[in-house]
């Protein structure tokens, strides 16, 4: 989890000690943001005469070229995607348009959308966005560890300790369902950090470890150690240098 590396600037001003007090003094559900589809999917009605001869151009030669708009929206999602894992977000951001245009029912554009903005750093519309995906695919493990990254990106902003209780629940979800849990296990051990569950942290640490062994930071690791020492005795502080 390389956001991690960001998080490590975080652990003098934010102590786990103090996320722990702030959850119990106040056990509510992280803010829902006040959005709509409108806020987050940026695919514009056409107004002008020039923009509707477009889209129209656009959905003919799209429905011309594929048996279905189904499948002309898949082959958008994946040429957003392959342009997303490359860093080129405004390509990504135009191609899952073109795949809203020809099916808005794609559960992937609205998930596609949701980890554009958690790039951007926009994190309460990849929330909004990825939770209307998770309402039509609740049990996809990779989807809730990327709401999941969500929640712990927003902390890592705002330090509302409300986030880490909610990651921690989809964490918790995502391993239920998951072959691979090597993800989801590491930032359950970082959630679990900065909740002060430290043996909980170091539990779920080694399970990650032995699935995916290059998996851990050695930053996040010597911060562990710092507030306590590895129960299985693997890790140590020359181990971390």
């Amino acid at each position: 989890m390389r956001n991690w590396i960001v998080a490590v600037g975080l652990v003098v001003g934010i102590s786990a000690c103090n996320s722990q007090n702030a959850i119990t003094e106040n056990n509510q559900n992280p803010d829902k943001p006040l959005l709509s589809m409108a806020d987050v999917v940026p695919v514009k009605v056409p107004k002008t005469k020039e923009q509707k001869t477009r889209q129209q151009k656009f959905l003919k030669e799209s429905n011309k070229r594929f048996k279905s708009p189904q499948l002309a929206s898949k082959y958008y999602v994946l040429q957003a995607q392959r342009n997303f894992n490359e860093q080129k977000l405004d390509s990504a951001t135009y191609l899952f348009g073109r795949a809203w245009l020809m099916d808005s029912t794609n559960t992937d554009i609205l998930w596609g959308y949701g980890k554009v903005y958690g790039q951007q750093k926009e994190y309460d519309k990849a929330l909004f966005i990825l939770y209307k995906a998770l309402e039509k695919d609740s049990k996809n493990p990779r989807l809730l560890t990327d709401v999941a990254t969500s929640h712990l990106n927003r902390f890592y902003e705002a330090n509302n300790p409300q986030d880490l209780l909610q990651s921690k629940k989809l964490l918790e979800e995502a391993v239920k369902y998951s072959k691979e849990k090597a993800d989801a296990y590491y930032k359950l051990a970082i959630t679990s950090y900065y909740l002060s569950e430290y043996n909980k942290a170091w539990e779920y640490l080694h399970k990650s470890v032995k699935q995916k062994k290059d998996i851990a930071d050695k930053t996040f690791i010597a911060a562990l150690l710092d507030k306590k020492k590895d129960p299985q005795g693997i890790y140590d502080r020359p181990s971390t240098l």
